[in-house]
Protein backbone atom coordinates (compact mmCIF):
# COMPACT_ATOMS: atom_id res chain seq x y z
CA UNK A 1 0.00 0.00 0.00
CA UNK A 2 2.11 3.40 -0.66
CA UNK A 3 1.53 6.28 1.79
CA UNK A 4 1.65 8.74 -0.66
CA UNK A 5 2.79 7.97 -3.96
CA UNK A 6 2.26 7.62 -7.59
CA UNK A 7 0.78 3.87 -8.19
CA UNK A 8 0.32 1.75 -11.36
CA UNK A 9 -0.99 4.19 -14.28
CA UNK A 10 0.53 7.58 -12.83
CA UNK A 11 -2.64 8.14 -10.27
CA UNK A 12 -0.92 9.90 -7.74
CA UNK A 13 -2.27 8.41 -3.68
CA UNK A 14 -2.32 10.74 -0.68
CA UNK A 15 -3.14 8.26 2.29
CA UNK A 16 -3.18 10.10 5.97
CA UNK A 17 -0.36 9.68 8.53
CA UNK A 18 1.02 6.42 9.45
CA UNK A 19 -0.20 7.30 13.15
CA UNK A 20 -3.37 9.08 12.93
CA UNK A 21 -5.28 4.91 12.80
CA UNK A 22 -2.60 3.55 15.70
CA UNK A 23 -2.82 6.69 17.94
CA UNK A 24 -6.63 6.52 17.92
CA UNK A 25 -6.83 2.88 18.47
CA UNK A 26 -4.55 3.38 21.52
CA UNK A 27 -7.01 5.87 22.83
CA UNK A 28 -9.92 4.20 22.26
CA UNK A 29 -8.40 1.13 24.15
CA UNK A 30 -7.22 3.09 26.42
CA UNK A 31 -10.41 4.56 27.64
CA UNK A 32 -13.00 1.83 26.69
CA UNK A 33 -10.63 -1.13 28.07
CA UNK A 34 -11.06 -0.04 32.30
CA UNK A 35 -14.49 1.15 31.73
CA UNK A 36 -16.09 -1.93 29.86
CA UNK A 37 -13.94 -4.22 32.77
CA UNK A 38 -15.40 -2.11 35.50
CA UNK A 39 -18.78 -2.22 33.77
CA UNK A 40 -18.56 -5.79 33.22
CA UNK A 41 -17.66 -6.83 36.83
CA UNK A 42 -20.42 -4.84 38.47
CA UNK A 43 -23.18 -6.19 35.94
CA UNK A 44 -21.98 -9.85 37.16
CA UNK A 45 -23.67 -9.40 40.66
CA UNK A 46 -27.06 -8.35 38.77
CA UNK A 47 -27.50 -10.63 36.10
CA UNK A 48 -27.28 -8.33 32.99
CA UNK A 49 -23.72 -8.96 32.05
CA UNK A 50 -24.79 -10.81 28.92
CA UNK A 51 -26.33 -7.32 27.95
CA UNK A 52 -23.12 -5.51 29.00
CA UNK A 53 -20.92 -8.02 27.28
CA UNK A 54 -23.29 -7.42 23.94
CA UNK A 55 -22.82 -3.98 24.25
CA UNK A 56 -19.08 -4.37 24.62
CA UNK A 57 -18.52 -6.33 21.37
CA UNK A 58 -20.73 -3.98 19.60
CA UNK A 59 -18.92 -0.88 20.60
CA UNK A 60 -15.38 -2.61 19.95
CA UNK A 61 -16.96 -3.78 16.43
CA UNK A 62 -17.39 0.25 15.78
CA UNK A 63 -14.23 1.14 16.65
CA UNK A 64 -13.10 -2.01 14.30
CA UNK A 65 -14.44 -0.42 11.18
CA UNK A 66 -13.87 2.90 12.21
CA UNK A 67 -9.82 1.61 12.25
CA UNK A 68 -10.51 0.06 9.02
CA UNK A 69 -12.12 2.77 7.47
CA UNK A 70 -9.13 4.70 8.58
CA UNK A 71 -6.29 3.05 6.48
CA UNK A 72 -8.62 3.03 3.30
CA UNK A 73 -8.91 6.68 3.30
CA UNK A 74 -7.42 8.08 0.51
CA UNK A 75 -6.89 11.18 -2.19
CA UNK A 76 -6.19 9.73 -5.77
CA UNK A 77 -5.61 12.52 -8.81
CA UNK A 78 -6.64 10.70 -11.02
CA UNK A 79 -6.98 12.08 -15.06
CA UNK A 80 -10.63 13.27 -14.80
CA UNK A 81 -9.98 15.04 -11.12
CA UNK A 82 -9.38 13.90 -7.92
CA UNK A 83 -11.55 11.05 -5.53
CA UNK A 84 -11.83 10.95 -2.36
CA UNK A 85 -12.28 7.83 -0.32
CA UNK A 86 -13.62 9.13 3.46
CA UNK A 87 -13.57 7.21 7.13
CA UNK A 88 -17.04 6.03 6.44
CA UNK A 89 -16.32 4.70 2.77
CA UNK A 90 -17.50 7.03 0.98
CA UNK A 91 -15.85 8.27 -2.49
CA UNK A 92 -16.52 11.57 -3.69
CA UNK A 93 -15.56 12.42 -7.45
CA UNK A 94 -14.51 16.35 -8.38
CA UNK A 95 -13.91 16.83 -11.51
CA UNK A 96 -11.02 19.18 -13.08
CA UNK A 97 -13.47 21.27 -14.56
CA UNK A 98 -15.09 21.99 -11.10
CA UNK A 99 -11.45 22.98 -9.20
CA UNK A 100 -10.52 26.96 -9.58
CA UNK A 101 -8.08 27.43 -7.36
CA UNK A 102 -5.92 25.99 -4.31
CA UNK A 103 -5.26 27.32 -1.16
CA UNK A 104 -3.04 26.31 1.39
CA UNK A 105 -2.42 28.29 4.58
CA UNK A 106 -0.87 27.55 8.35
CA UNK A 107 -3.34 27.60 10.72
CA UNK A 108 -1.97 28.25 14.29
CA UNK A 109 -3.05 25.71 16.45
CA UNK A 110 -5.15 26.07 19.68
CA UNK A 111 -3.35 26.69 22.80
CA UNK A 112 0.03 26.07 20.99
CA UNK A 113 2.62 28.28 19.05
CA UNK A 114 2.65 25.00 16.14
CA UNK A 115 1.54 25.83 12.60
CA UNK A 116 -0.36 22.74 10.26
CA UNK A 117 -1.04 23.09 6.59
CA UNK A 118 -4.48 23.26 5.63
CA UNK A 119 -5.30 22.73 2.25
CA UNK A 120 -8.46 23.78 0.26
CA UNK A 121 -9.67 22.65 -3.25
CA UNK A 122 -12.46 25.87 -3.96
CA UNK A 123 -15.00 26.06 -6.59
CA UNK A 124 -15.51 28.89 -9.53
CA UNK A 125 -18.40 30.34 -6.75
CA UNK A 126 -15.75 29.99 -3.72
CA UNK A 127 -17.30 26.72 -2.43
CA UNK A 128 -14.66 24.60 -0.30
CA UNK A 129 -14.78 21.26 -2.49
CA UNK A 130 -12.15 19.31 -0.41
CA UNK A 131 -10.57 20.50 2.92
CA UNK A 132 -7.24 18.91 4.40
CA UNK A 133 -5.84 19.20 7.71
CA UNK A 134 -2.39 19.02 8.06
CA UNK A 135 -3.12 16.78 11.88
CA UNK A 136 -3.86 14.17 9.57
CA UNK A 137 -2.30 14.91 5.90
CA UNK A 138 1.65 15.30 5.61
CA UNK A 139 2.49 17.94 4.00
CA UNK A 140 4.90 16.75 1.70
CA UNK A 141 1.75 15.03 -0.13
CA UNK A 142 0.15 17.84 0.13
CA UNK A 143 2.59 19.84 -1.53
CA UNK A 144 3.15 16.91 -3.97
CA UNK A 145 -0.37 16.94 -4.31
CA UNK A 146 -0.98 20.62 -5.74
CA UNK A 147 1.74 19.68 -8.30
CA UNK A 148 0.32 16.60 -9.39
CA UNK A 149 -3.40 19.01 -10.26
CA UNK A 150 -1.19 21.71 -11.83
CA UNK A 151 -2.60 25.03 -10.45
CA UNK A 152 -2.00 28.13 -9.22
CA UNK A 153 -1.63 27.96 -5.38
CA UNK A 154 -2.66 30.66 -3.01
CA UNK A 155 -0.52 31.09 0.54
CA UNK A 156 -0.99 33.24 3.04
CA UNK A 157 2.69 34.83 3.55
CA UNK A 158 2.44 34.10 7.41
CA UNK A 159 0.62 31.53 9.64
CA UNK A 160 -3.22 32.45 10.65
CA UNK A 161 -5.24 31.92 13.69
CA UNK A 162 -8.46 30.02 12.69
CA UNK A 163 -10.52 33.45 13.91
CA UNK A 164 -8.08 35.52 11.80
CA UNK A 165 -8.85 33.08 8.80
CA UNK A 166 -12.72 33.38 9.75
CA UNK A 167 -12.30 36.90 9.33
CA UNK A 168 -9.91 37.47 6.19
CA UNK A 169 -11.28 34.12 4.39
CA UNK A 170 -15.32 32.68 5.88
CA UNK A 171 -15.67 30.98 3.00
CA UNK A 172 -12.73 28.40 3.68
CA UNK A 173 -14.35 27.85 7.69
CA UNK A 174 -17.19 26.38 8.88
CA UNK A 175 -20.20 28.34 9.58
CA UNK A 176 -19.67 28.07 13.35
CA UNK A 177 -16.70 29.72 13.28
CA UNK A 178 -17.59 32.33 11.08
CA UNK A 179 -20.08 33.39 13.83
CA UNK A 180 -17.71 33.39 16.20
CA UNK A 181 -15.45 35.77 13.99
CA UNK A 182 -18.22 37.81 13.48
CA UNK A 183 -18.99 37.65 17.45
CA UNK A 184 -15.75 38.58 18.26
CA UNK A 185 -14.70 35.22 19.75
Amino acid sequence: MVRGGFEQGGVYVLRPRRTMVARSTLAAVALLLPLSSVLFWLSLSSGIWPYVLSIIFGISALGLLGAMGGRRMRVSVTADGLEVRRLLGRVTRIGSAEIARIVLVDLYQTGTLEALPHLYVLSSADNVLLHLRGQFWPRSGMETLIDTLGLAVERPPEPLTATDLARLRPELVHHVLRRAARLGF
